[in-house]
Order: structure tokens, then sequence, then C-alpha cells
């Protein structure tokens, strides 16, 4: 198997020091309120995505500012499938500018050429940096472009794969989160070696079953290779952070906002418009925690001013105003029904 992970870096900041060529080169930050994306020069200062942006403004008062742009974003995205599809046909998106590729027998022996190639095309054609990690499987893949960023290759070969899968430290490990590693941790596991010899019913009373079987996989050489193409969408999102707060008026503004662009991801998607008959709003408060409400439509519609009315309604449901906490990101979701 032969397995691309294509990256592009920073991509909103990217699209945005792409289109306006005063901002190449210094530390500039995608934000509305809170910083969706630091370019890498804003990231040397410390800064990061999630970080308020009166912060920024007050620390840094020379990083420059832009907004959320996401018809620039959208139309960026699509133009990079484009090119990672010309070069397979099997490619499997992680989000609007990642996607896993499988090469096997694409690339004539040479998958360092390969990516170059792909590397170059997205330069030239979309004008944006994509950092391509090759392996054998999306682990080794998707660990070689997160070390070859930013705006670089590493190739994983089968020597290279032995010497270093059984040093990678296990909260390096794709899926593994804080919780999950504090308890590998506490069982006197820390790196991929330390798993040698041990089977799933070992590792059972420490983790789930799944991230047992898992690391088992890893361990032996064996984990996930196949890339999945997506089915047709089966819902569409819209989410945007901001400052805290329980003002009334700003969270039914942003609100609403979420609800047209989720009307037009969905009418941006291929075939006929596949219209929603029930909806989530989803609130995030300001300590992390969150709140989803779910409720049906009245007819199956994508009428920006129904849908915006049936949001407002599910939002009021979380009661966020008498909350006490302060309400930090909202967002919608469109679940679709299946294409005719």
């Amino acid at each position: 198997m032969v397995l691309l992970h294509a990256d592009a870096d920073a991509f909103f900041a990217s699209v945005e020091q792409r289109d306006d060529p005063s901002l190449r080169g210094r530390p500039m930050v995608v934000a509305h309120e809170v910083v969706a994306c630091p370019s890498y020069e804003a990231r040397a200062l410390g800064i990061h995505a999630g970080m308020p942006l009166r912060q920024v403004r007050r620390r840094w008062p020379q990083v420059l500012v832009t907004g959320y742009r996401s018809e620039a974003y959208e139309e960026a995205s699509a133009r990079l499938f484009e090119i990672f599809r010309r070069f397979t046909p099997l490619v499997e998106p992680g989000s609007v500018e990642e996607a896993f590729l499988d090469v096997t027998g694409r690339d004539r022996g040479d998958p360092r050429g390969l990516a170059v190639a792909l590397r170059a095309a997205a330069r030239a054609e979309v004008g944006l940096p994509v950092s391509v990690g090759v392996g054998r499987t999306k682990l080794m893949a998707k660990l070689a472009s997160r070390r070859a960023k930013p705006d670089g290759l590493i190739v994983v070969d089968a020597e290279l794969e032995a010497r270093a899968r059984p040093r990678l430290r296990l909260d390096e490990l794709w899926g593994v989160g804080p919780t999950t590693y504090e308890k590998l941790h506490a069982a006197g596991l820390f790196v991929v070696s330390d798993l040698h010899g041990l089977d799933e019913d070992d590792l059972k009373p420490i983790v789930t079953t799944a991230m047992a079987r898992r690391l088992v996989s890893i361990a032996r050489g064996t984990d996930d290779a196949t890339v999945r193409l997506p089915g047709p969408r089966r819902s569409v999102s819209a989410t945007r952070s901001f400052a805290a707060t329980r003002t009334r008026s700003k969270v039914v503004a942003v609100l609403d906002e979420c609800v047209d662009r989720a009307v037009t991801r969905v009418l941006g998607l291929d075939g006929p418009p596949r219209l929603p008959n029930r909806l989530e709003v989803l609130v995030r408060y300001d300590d992390g925690a969150q709140a989803l409400r779910r409720g049906p439509l009245e007819a199956p519609t994508l009428d920006p001013a129904v849908l915006r009315t049936a949001a407002g309604h599910l939002l009021e449901q979380t009661a966020y105003e008498d909350d006490g906490r302060g309400v930090s990101m909202v967002g919608i979701t469109l679940p679709l029904p299946a294409p005719a």
C-alpha cells in the first residue's frame, strides 16, 4: 500500500495570504472575535486557534486580522480536491483541506515524485502550500504530514517505519486523547514498543474495546490502510465561535448567520437539492459544556426564514440566557435525506 496524507497548511490563513499579498510573511489571523486560524508567523508568537481576538490585539498589536470568508475557503477546497482526484480516484476527505489518497500502483514506484507533483500542482493552480506525508498506513502517512509542516514532504518507507513505529509516543497517535493517554500512562505504557506482547484482553481493562483493538493493530503494524470513498452527505453543518456572551441579540444573529451558511452549503451539493425535515442546534458555553437540541420541521424545506425561526425555537429551549454561563459558540446541523 502507498498512501498519501495531503494537508493544506494553515488553510484559512493561507487563502487570505494568497489573495492579499500585503499579508504574506507577516503574522496574521483569520478571526471573528476568536481566532479561527493563525498564520505560521502568528503561531511563532504563541497565537493559537480559539484564542480570543481581544487578547491577541492587546498582546500583539502588530498582528493583522482578517474576517472569515467562507465562500473563498469553499472554492479553494473544491479546487484542491479536484487536484487530489486527478492523481487518484481513491480520495478520503478528512476535512475541507486534507485527505488520504491511495496511490498504490499509480506512483510507478516513485511515491516521492508523485507527492512532489501533487504539491507543485496545488501551489501552481490553487496558490496554496500543501504538506504531504507518505506511508504504508493512514497513521504513518498522517504523522509524516504533521512532521512535514509547514510546506514539506516526508516519505516513511519500510526501513524508516521499522525504526520509528516502536518509538512513537502513545499521545502522538491519531485518536488517543488526553484522557486515554492518562489511563495508558498510569498503566506504565508510554510508547508503542510498550504494547508489544499485549493483546486486546490485556488492554480492555484500561481503555475501550475499540481503542484496545486499535492499539494492538498499531503495535503489530496492521493498522488501518483502507481509503474509504465518501458517500452522499448525510448532513450539513455550520458553526461559529465568538467572545462569550449571554446577549440575546448577539447569539441569535450568529445563529441566523449559521443557518444561511448551512443552506448555501446544501444548495452547493451535487444533484437536486435535498430538503431537511429536521434540524439540530448546538450551544457551547465558555466552560466547554455543550447543549444540543433537536426538533422536526413542519415540512421539508430550505427556506432560510423558516429554518431561522425553527432554529430560534430550539435555541430558546437551551435556556442559555438564564444559565449564568456565557455562550461561546453556536451552530446548526441540517440532517439530509438520502438522494432519490
